[in-house]
């Protein structure tokens, strides 16, 4: 059948909906200026795509960001009742629904029950923590919730499925400074992996302690042999100079201005950066900056063609970073979805650590395709 191919005790379609937040002008925003985009809405496999403007006023843009800091604070324990850090994770959701989506863009999802949400957010706004919009609950706690980025910076070449074997090779770095239990616990979860599975085995390399030095990542990387790379450790974000944003190796830190200059011969499918605030970027910026810098840690290796990025927008505690770790993983042997198997740990880490309001699962940020094979022209072939 070349139309639905379900029949009646069918499976429901799969229906991915981009959501696109560009911005249209492309001189780069000046502070205080009200900021202008086009926000499109496209249903996979349908011919038509809704849009509309949105311009955000220098007062709801203050009130977003203010919002934003207040979060980090909590992450930190710096300030706010547990009951106040939960308002303002409320409103920031809320806030950002209501500048974005408003009630045309809810009633367009409405009629159309997304199984997956992609949302394509402007380069220059990637400072804000979008896995948290949503009406009443964020909406990446609802469906496979994907990033992707519009950049006017042309990215690397990513890596050629068609060249793959059936072996999924992992390197796995972990706690390089010697102080982070949980670390090891995240690369005692990945080892687990390894072995035999039906069509494809799952190979795992490990660097861990002093043994885990910028040298053996990079000797390692360059191969381009790996296919996920996973790092457990202590990671930095500068705001103020997003280039010296990086993690920490046993033998210093490795930056985002250093990640261009990798030169890997195949870059990785997957960076699983397990550290604090490895996701963030700053405000109004470029993806990359004219001298080849990233704007923070997934900026820079989404430039150097990496098909998917995972990290934290918030810092992360041990404790979160490692469920994260090991229900993620363990999801994705069992649905064979990363989209799915990201939104479940996700939801693992909200609802375990729902008594401290740990921001793990809230902050946790999926740059890539959230939906991979779950595809209406798949399911609907002849």
């Amino acid at each position: 059948m070349m139309f639905g191919g379900y029949s009646k005790g069918g499976l429901e379609l799969p229906t991915v909906i981009h959501i696109s937040i560009s911005r249209f002008l492309k001189s780069l925003p000046k502070k205080g200026e009200p900021l202008q985009f086009l926000v499109a809405m496209h249903v996979e496999g349908t011919g038509v795509t809704w849009q509309k403007n949105v311009t955000v006023d220098p007062l709801a843009e203050k009130r977003l960001l203010e919002l934003t800091e207040d979060l980090y604070l909590w992450s930190i324990n710096a300030s706010f009742t547990k009951e106040e850090a939960e308002e303002k994770l409320s409103e920031l959701g809320k806030t950002l629904h209501k500048e974005f989506i408003g009630s045309d863009g809810e009633a367009f999802l409405g009629m159309h029950d997304p199984t997956t949400i992609l949302l394509n957010v402007d380069e220059t706004i990637m400072n804000l923590p979008w896995e948290l919009i949503g009406k009443n609950r964020p909406l990446s706690l609802k469906l496979p919730f994907g990033r992707l980025v519009t950049t006017r910076i042309l990215p690397e070449r990513e890596r050629d499925a068609l060249a793959e074997d059936s072996t999924l090779k992992i390197l796995a770095i972990g706690n390089p400074t010697g102080d982070l239990y949980g670390g090891i616990r995240e690369i005692e979860a990945i080892r687990e992996l390894a072995g035999e599975y039906a069509g494809y085995r799952i190979e795992v390399k490990t660097l861990t302690g002093d043994s885990a030095s910028k040298q053996a990542f990079l000797e390692l990387a360059r191969t381009g042999e790996y296919d996920i790379i996973h790092f457990a450790g202590h990671g930095d974000f500068s705001e103020s100079s997003p280039k010296m944003s990086g993690i920490r190796f046993s033998d210093g830190m490795f930056t985002a201005a250093e990640v261009a200059d990798i030169g890997w011969k195949s870059p990785p499918y997957i960076v699983f950066n397990s550290s604090c605030e490895s996701g963030r970027s700053a405000g109004g910026k470029r993806l990359v900056s004219g001298k080849g810098s990233g704007n923070g840690m997934a900026a820079a290796f989404i430039a150097a063609g990496v098909t998917g990025y995972a990290g934290y927008f918030y810092p992360v505690t041990d404790t979160g970073a490692a469920l994260m770790t090991k229900s993620f993983y363990t999801a994705m042997l069992e649905l064979k979805n990363i989209g799915l198997a990201f939104m479940e740990a996700r939801e693992t880490a909200v609802w375990e650590l729902e008594g401290t309001l740990d921001l793990a699962g809230y902050s946790a940020i999926f740059y890539g395709d959230a939906a991979t094979g779950k595809r209406r022209d798949v399911y609907t072939k002849a």
